[in-house]
């Protein structure tokens, strides 16, 4: 499914490269086949790529390339593969620079565990795509590569070169990649097909936003640190204060919450967009509408782990006039025979459902009913909604244009409705706008389930 976001904090730095520019590929899961044709020896090569590249930058810079073989012990154990204290070091420096956080001992230090957990993950999505036998192809790389150059104004096949020249791996850019990708397949594989979104879900939806105008809305960004069992709580909790430290010291938001948060919002630097009281678990509320806008709050504790929010501006939702809003519609009316059995309403029933779930425009829903032999079908244009009857006004105002309702029935009769244009409910989300943000906070909720089994039924040896 398509999923759209505001735009992220603009930052200024010199290089905007990280992780971030690839995971929203992640978001645009649908657009990737569940299986890719794999190319043998792709994420060798690019590695092998990377780390020339950036051993000719350190070379450059010093004069010399050696590793220190204290890196080569064991940072971690994830099932039956290594992560070294290298890996980690690496990795570290790169969400420094990417981060333009303050290279000093301390930093590096508190913020090595959340980026230890990082590649845990990292290594967890990777094994699992492997068992499903989901595969990230060289030329998903390469593309994954020229859309990063292409966003931040680099000739193309130069990435690497860069970022050896601002002092990184470009290696753990490559891995990153990989695991994205890999990690978007699994997504589109277990996790996407089993999402579900009613009509009724959307037109509830709908009416929330209705009764919602006249009300404040909220710009909020997040940064979310899942807590799987009790006893990570207090390491979480660390982490967490650590990040809320460096946010206040100047450190920008956007870029700790696309390096650190746990949230499908990290893509986009932790932006969940404007929403109303009543969006956000409780404690989250609470502390939004006590807050004024550019400050910070956190950690939080809820019942899934800990945020940190931003709030970056506040509206109030201007109420649309009801008397207003006007339809264009079609309506095919089913009406049961005086004295109707209950065998009769069951074929106006199956009538009416069949209309209801076949019909695809409004000129196809009247040639449907002509076909079937209902008489009662009609076009109605330009009608304002408070004229019809209180059983069609809600779904007069919150139907999605081109999309039969549901069958609703009368004592006279079944109606089934499809509004073909309406005008005058322009601050109301669109219904395909719904079915975006239902669909994207359930994609959200269940893929940090699907990763928290992983990690719960892991082999995890930490030795660092």
């Amino acid at each position: 499914m398509p999923c759209k976001f505001g735009p992220a904090e603009p930052d200024g730095s010199a290089l905007k490269i990280s992780s971030f520019t690839v995971i929203v590929m992640l978001l645009a899961a649908a657009a990737l086949p569940a299986r890719s044709e794999p190319v043998d020896g792709s994420m060798r090569q690019h590695l092998q790529l990377a780390q020339r590249a950036t051993t000719r930058g350190k070379t450059a810079k010093s004069g010399k390339s050696s590793v220190d073989q204290n890196q080569m012990r064991i940072a971690a154990v994830v099932n039956n593969e290594v992560i070294t204290v290298r890996d980690l070091v690496i990795r570290l420096n790169f969400v420094i620079v990417t981060s333009r956080l303050p290279n000093r001992p301390d930093v590096r230090k508190r913020l090595a565990p959340q980026i230890l957990r990082s590649l845990i993950e990292e290594r967890l999505k990777l094994q699992e795509a492997k068992r499903l036998g989901l595969k990230v192809s060289n030329k998903e790389i390469q593309a994954a590569l020229r859309r990063i150059e292409k966003a931040n104004n680099i000739p193309q096949g130069k990435l690497m070169s860069v970022m050896a020249r601002q002092g990184t791996d470009a290696s753990t850019m490559i891995e990153q990649i990989t695991s994205a990708l890999a990690w978007s397949k699994v997504v589109v594989r277990k996790i996407k097909p089993r999402i579900r979104i009613s009509n009724e879900e959307v037109l509830a939806f709908i009416e929330r936003a209705r009764s919602a105008q006249g009300r404040t809305r909220y710009r909020v960004y997040e940064i979310f640190l899942a807590v799987d069992t009790p006893d990570q709580d207090n390491q979480v909790l660390k982490a967490a204060q650590r990040l809320f430290e460096q946010i206040k010291i100047g450190s920008s938001f956007t870029q700790i919450a696309r390096q650190f948060s746990q949230s499908a919002t990290a893509s986009v630097g932790g932006d969940i967009g404007w929403i109303e009281l009543g969006s956000l678990p409780k404690k989250l509320d609470v502390r939004l509408s006590q807050m004024k806008t550019g400050q910070v709050a956190g950690p939080i504790r809820t019942v899934e782990g800990y945020y940190i929010i931003s709030l970056r501006d506040r509206k109030v939702i201007a109420a649309a006039n009801p008397a207003s809003v006007v339809v264009s519609l079609t309506q095919a009316t089913l009406r049961f025979p005086p004295k109707a059995s209950e065998v009769d309403k069951n074929t106006q029933r199956s009538l009416a459902k069949t209309i209801s779930e076949t019909a695809s425009s409004c000129a196809d829903m009247e040639k449907l009913s002509k076909e079937i032999g209902v008489t009662g079908a009609a076009r109605l244009k330009n009608v304002k909604v408070v004229s019809l009857s209180a059983l069609l006004q809600k779904p007069a105002r919150s139907l999605e244009i081109g999309k039969a309702s549901a069958p609703i029935e009368s004592k006279n009769g079944i109606v089934i409705l499809m509004v073909c244009k309406r005008i005058g409910d322009a601050n109301l989300p669109k219904p395909s706008e719904v079915r975006t943000q239902i669909g994207v906070r359930r994609l959200n909720i269940m893929t940090r389930r699907y990763l928290r089994n992983l990690r719960r039924s892991a082999y995890l040896d930490l030795r660092v």
